[in-house]
Parts: C-alpha cells; sequence; structure tokens
C-alpha cells in the first residue's frame, strides 16, 4: 500500500519527564531549524495552565512529520508514552509516512521494544549518557542533519 500524502508539518519529540535535561539539550540543536524553516518542534513543554493537555498531545502527534524519541528505561517504561504517544505515531508512520527517528540516552531494552524497528540516530550500545559532550554534540548534530533534510531535500549539509 503506498505512502499517501499529508499535511504533516512539525516535529514531535517524546520524552519521559524524568529525562527533561536531555529534551533541553535537543531543543538547542534544533532552534535553528525552527529559524531557517520556521518548523514548530513540539513538546508538552509548549503546554499551559488551562490546557487540555490530551486533546493538544493529540493534536501535535496528528500534525508531526518527523517524531524525535528520546529513548530511556524511563521513556520505555512511560504508560503514558505506551498507550497513548506511541500507538498513533506507529499507526502514522505506517500509513501516513511519519518518520521516527529514536535517539538512545541511556540503556534500555530499545532492542526488544515495538520502536526497535526504526534505526536509531545512535547505536543502543552507544547510549548519549555514556558519551563525552563532543560525542553528545556529534550525535545531536546528526540528529539535527536527518530533519534539516527531511525538512529540505535540496540543501545538503557539510
Amino acid at each position: 500500500m503506498p505512502v499517501k500524502k499529508s499535511n504533516r508539518s512539525e516535529v514531535f519529540i517524546s520524552y519521559s519527564h524524568k529525562d527533561k535535561k536531555w529534551l533541553e539539550r535537543l531543543q538547542v540543536h534544533l532552534k535553528p531549524l525552527e529559524r531557517s524553516h520556521k518548523v514548530i518542534i513540539w513538546s508538552d513543554t509548549k503546554l499551559r495552565g488551562g490546557d487540555r493537555w490530551r486533546k493538544e498531545i493529540e493534536g501535535a502527534l496528528s500534525r508531526a512529520k518527523v517524531a524525535i524519541l528520546i529513548v530511556s528505561a524511563d521513556f520505555l517504561a512511560s504508560d503514558l508514552i505506551h498507550s497513548n504517544e506511541l500507538p498513533p505515531l506507529l499507526k502514522a508512520s505506517e500509513n501516513d509516512g511519519l518518520i521516527i527517528l529514536p535517539v538512545i540516552i541511556g540503556r534500555c531494552a530499545f532492542i526488544h521494544s515495538s520502536i526497535s524497528q526504526f534505526q536509531s540516530i545512535n547505536e543502543p550500545s552507544q547510549p548519549l549518557n555514556s558519551c563525552s559532550d563532543g560525542q553528545i554534540d556529534e550525535v545531536l548534530y546528526q540528529l539535527y542533519g536527518r530533519v534539516y533534510s527531511i525538512f529540505d531535500q535540496s540543501t545538503k549539509l557539510d
């Protein structure tokens, strides 16, 4: 079955709140993409008091062209992620061309999970929490480059 075209135009970041420092570091690396291509990088940090958080997350999931998964043991243990975020992401990947980009931040059961079918940015044997700052920046730059190329196929990075 061919993948249909969609109006998906955002990046959705899924993470465990216990891994918030990794979200913040990733957001720094993705900031130039927001500026240069006006791409919305969505995470639940955009939620404000009074928002219907479940509805906001569902909307962001439906607009995502790319989903970045910040994978750790806490991520894989999260019932909210497992029950509410992963099913629509996996379905959109299958039916609507959503691109799922896992980045492994800590040793975990990634290879035994439903998301292991997607090539991770870094090897599961080389999680970010075992890397030097320079190596972490290199992996996050590779992730940035992959997202950049998805939103701008005609431009190549050095």
